[in-house]
């Protein structure tokens, strides 16, 4: 399953006739559902991410099945975890909470995370009569009283959910606060892909499960780790020296949550870097039609693009002062704030290989795999069938 780690400011998107960001919708089987959409501004980049979830109407039908986290014994050996159901009355009780495994739970985190492991550190070093000089200035508490507070303070403003629907309900509350519009977020998740066999069209969203607010000074990004299928012949460069553009074709995997089962999408790199390309195209070395796995980052383009100022962008009197000496172009482009703002794009631009899956790897599937999930097609044994 593809992971995204997008780092940009939080922005509601404007109800309409048409199109509703936050759906809160109930079935006639009595199943509501909650969809929350809200934009990642992300420098020039603004992608759409999405955070959902349902629950029974009649809570006695409710129930929420997870995962249990893996636990270290005395002896040194690993308990792994397991599938688990917590009441739904219990989903908020803290011994219940620590129970599940991290990547099963749904965390807003709206308090500064290095702060708060900062207070900890406080309270732990006031009650051990260690604390110094540094400890109190970072975090302005001179007493343990002070720290606790603090300390307090900073964990009520982390929220951790084990149903996906309190999740959801959540974020429909953060984005629609005027508190976090000059606040900078990490939000991550997974690419969610459905595909519609009538339409022959897939359908992707970023569905969201763990919104902190970011680290001081962590640049915008938008990256997107991909499990990535290729074949022969994936490298595209023939068009790079007239477009600056080379393409890498290949797959990723998705689950489907219909049919139960994984199938393939097709999925393309766009690549902007002539030596970059060379080099993949080196590395994807392929025989006949069989097919191998490496794991890539792409950056998700959804926005302007953006291109250096040149003498052509200048207005004519500008032109006039470059020709004379006045001026030159670097000082005007610099002026200017250094770019353009182009038109608008839509790409997954290749950054490299995913550093914990950067090997090249064979596997046993063929080109005819490469197909979106779908149902088993059956014929019943017959002897007058032909």
């Amino acid at each position: 399953m593809n992971q995204f780690t997008f780092v940009g400011k939080i922005q509601n998107i404007k109800d309409s006739e048409s199109f509703h960001p936050v759906e809160k919708r109930t079935f006639d089987s009595g199943w509501s559902m909650t969809t929350v959409r809200f934009n990642c501004i992300s420098g020039t980049n603004r992608v759409m991410c999405v955070a959902q979830g349902g629950k029974w109407n009649d809570d006695k039908k409710n129930v929420v099945k997870t995962f249990s986290k893996a636990v270290t014994n005395e002896d040194g050996s690993v308990t792994k975890g397991e599938k688990i159901d917590i009441p739904w009355a219990k989903r908020f009780d803290e011994k219940e909470i620590e129970k599940v495994a991290g990547y099963r739970k749904f965390v807003v985190d709206l308090g500064d995370a290095q702060m708060r492991y900062a207070l900890q550190n406080a309270v732990n070093a006031f009650e051990n009569d260690k604390i110094t000089d540094e400890l109190i200035a970072k975090t302005s508490c001179n007493t343990l009283e002070e720290a606790k507070a603090a300390l307090e303070k900073s964990v009520a403003r982390k929220h951790v959910f084990l149903s996906e629907w309190d999740f959801a309900e959540f974020m429909a509350k953060v984005v629609a606060s005027d508190k976090i519009k000059n606040t900078t977020f990490r939000i991550s998740g997974y690419q969610e892909v459905q595909y519609s066999a009538e339409k022959g069209r897939f359908y992707v969203n970023y569905r969201v499960n763990r919104v902190d607010i970011a680290k001081e000074g962590l640049d915008d990004t938008t990256d997107l780790s991909v499990d990535f299928y290729f074949s022969k012949n994936c490298v595209d460069d023939e068009d790079f020296d007239e477009t600056g553009k080379g393409y890498i074709n290949g797959y990723t995997t998705y689950w489907d949550s219909m049919m139960k089962k994984n199938g393939f999408m097709p999925i393309t790199f766009i690549v902007r870097d002539k030596e970059k390309l060379r080099v993949m195209k080196k590395r994807f070395s392929v025989d006949d039609d069989e097919i191998k796995n490496v794991g890539l980052v792409g950056e998700v383009i959804q926005g302007a693009s953006m291109s250096a100022i040149t003498y052509d962008d200048l207005s004519d009197e500008d032109k006039e002062n470059v020709d004379c000496g006045l001026v030159s172009v670097e000082e005007l482009a610099a002026a200017m704030g250094g770019q353009k703002v182009g038109e608008r794009i839509t790409e997954i631009r290749l950054k490299g290989f995913n550093a914990r899956k950067k090997t090249v790897e064979e596997t046993t599937y063929t080109t005819d795999d490469m197909h979106p999930a779908m149902a088993e097609n059956s014929v019943e044994d017959d002897d007058d069938i032909l």
